[in-house]
């Protein structure tokens, strides 16, 4: 039997306009992708066979959604995964004091899109790795580099912010 659209909608909802607002910066387009997202997904929801499985499958659909609107718009789309590919993967395994946790929100802000976005699937969404390989269509493999490599990139922004030196600074 197809999860209800309403079940759908009270479990992902918050989740997807969140994901939403924070891919597009710009919460009227948030709601409207978010409200085409869930509308599409009323269509297919027979499609859905794992009720588990559902917030990956719905940013699958919000993904597409937004990537046609900036399509239909003529704009190149604000979170190409691809260029993940090109971030150093710098690993540095210390902890962080306090300051470096407060520079964290401004640290996420300044790490570019195509990062930030995958972190925000990752911690925020706290989608597995297996989960935001589905909702983006790439192998696991990829998803797991990328999400290294956005960490990586991270940690220079918050070890920037919080003064800290960094591995290899003079």
């Amino acid at each position: 039997m197809p999860i209800s659209a309403e079940c759908l909608v009270e479990e992902h909802l918050d989740a997807l306009y969140g994901l939403a607002r924070a891919w597009v910066r710009d919460s009227d387009l948030a709601q409207d992708l978010t409200h085409r997202a869930f509308l599409k997904a009323f269509e297919k929801r027979g499609q859905l066979r794992e009720r588990g499985a559902a917030r990956a499958w719905l940013i699958g659909i919000l993904r597409n959604e937004i990537a046609s609107e900036f399509r239909v718009r003529g704009r190149e789309l604000a979170f190409e995964f691809d260029a993940l590919d090109d971030l150093p993967a710098e690993p540095c395994e210390e902890c962080l004091d306090a300051e470096a946790l407060l520079a964290l929100p401004l640290a996420l802000e300044r790490v570019p899109e195509p990062s930030r976005h995958i972190l925000l699937l990752r911690f925020q969404q706290e989608l597995s790795y297996e989960e935001i390989a589905h909702a983006l269509a790439l192998p696991l493999g990829t998803v797991m580099s990328r999400i290294h490599r956005a960490k990586a990139a991270l940690r220079v922004q918050v070890m920037a912010l919080a003064g800290q030196p960094q591995e290899g600074a003079p």
